[in-house]
């Protein structure tokens, strides 16, 4: 909001608050006083202490939005407003389509060696560009699941409004254990409600690394099965999006389309986490600690190149110079606001009333 704020945003800012913390929901409920350049609207929701809540918190604030599009985007990541006009002009013009995207970027900073792994402030240190290259435009919803697989990217593009939201409400309505599952069926489900633009010339999100909370992909896998309700709730994603095209092919074929799918990403998945590769990453973690805290927290010396090879590949897809140049100043706009002293000049006085709610960790 920081950012969004010195950036003066134009949009509506909905804030859906699963943990309150009362000072930081005052400031919030008065917010024209702390971000008086953006429109929020800020609502309290129960506490996230499990899936169900959090999965009911997010149907009812999509039901909240009265606007014609909409954005998701998680609260340690920041907005492309060049990407977002342009997605907003290509749905105003394209009524057969259900979204519109640009790029993400996965950036890091560094805070100095020694620090915690995902710091919030520091230099950039890392750029990492998706590597996204085509639009899903196929005809029927059967070619688009084809064409898409997994997508997690649609989840930050810009939605016509009544997408998001009903796909939120099933999600809300499975009631799914994990949010793996959360994820993969929100990518499914999209493609079977139209087609999905991408925009290879630009950017529309900014992810930060290593600041948002996981799905704790180093957990006990085989505990975790024989514990949950996922081999049924898979099943049930399955059913919901074979469903939803019935009309559209057979739907047995496409629900072992999705199986397949599915099989992939979590053969994948365990592969990533629990292969040979990932245990000898995990014995050396535990053996050198520190070693390991260096590596993940150095100065990395190629970060220049890395966003000269962005920018290069954003130029080669025909980005022009006019929208490059937006682009390099959306960067300066976030490195500002990450700069140890910036950062430390704006949050240091809000810093005693955060440290104040128990319930939260902070850096």
């Amino acid at each position: 909001l920081w950012h969004a704020n010195k950036a003066r945003l134009p949009y509506r800012f909905l804030l859906a608050d699963g943990l309150v913390n009362e000072a930081v929901a005052r400031r919030l409920e008065d917010s024209r006083k702390e971000f008086p350049e953006l429109d929020i609207e800020y609502v309290r929701y129960p506490d996230d202490t499990d899936y169900s809540r959090y999965f009911a918190k997010m149907s009812d604030a999509m039901q909240r939005v009265r606007t014609p599009y909409v954005m998701l985007a998680d609260n340690d990541d920041f907005l492309g407003f060049n990407g977002i006009e342009r997605a907003l002009d290509f749905l105003d013009t394209h009524e057969d389509y259900v979204c519109s995207r640009g790029h993400q970027l996965g950036f890091s900073v560094y805070s100095g060696i020694g620090e915690k792994a995902g710091s919030i402030c520091g230099k950039f240190n890392r750029f990492l560009l998706d590597g996204d290259y085509k639009e899903f435009d196929a005809p029927t919803t059967a070619e688009r699941l084809r064409q898409g697989g997994l997508c997690h990217r649609l989840h930050y593009a810009i939605w016509r409004t009544a997408g998001p939201a009903r796909i939120m409400r099933e999600i809300a309505e499975i009631n799914f254990s994990d949010l793996m599952l959360y994820e993969d069926f929100f990518a499914l489900r999209a493609l079977t409600l139209g087609k999905a633009h991408l925009d290879n010339e630009t950017i529309s999100y900014y992810s930060q690394s290593g600041t948002g909370v996981s799905y704790q992909p180093l957990r006990d896998w085989a505990r975790h099965l024989l514990r949950s309700r996922f081999t049924s709730d898979v099943q049930a994603a399955v059913e919901r999006i074979s469903l939803a095209v019935a009309d559209d092919a057979d739907a047995a074929t496409i629900a072992e389309d999705v199986r397949g799918i599915l099989e992939r990403r979590y053969r994948e998945f365990l592969s990533n986490n629990y292969g040979t590769l990932a245990q000898i990453k995990r014995t050396l973690r535990n053996k050198w600690p520190r070693v390991a805290q260096y590596v993940q927290t150095r100065p990395r010396f190629s970060v220049r190149r890395e966003r000269a090879a962005m920018l290069s590949q954003l130029h080669g897809a025909g980005a022009s110079e006019q929208d490059l140049k937006r682009i390099c100043g959306e960067l300066a706009e976030i490195a500002c606001v990450l700069s140890p002293a910036v950062f430390a000049d704006y949050a240091g006085p809000l810093l005693p009333i955060a440290r104040a709610d128990a319930g939260r960790e902070w850096l």
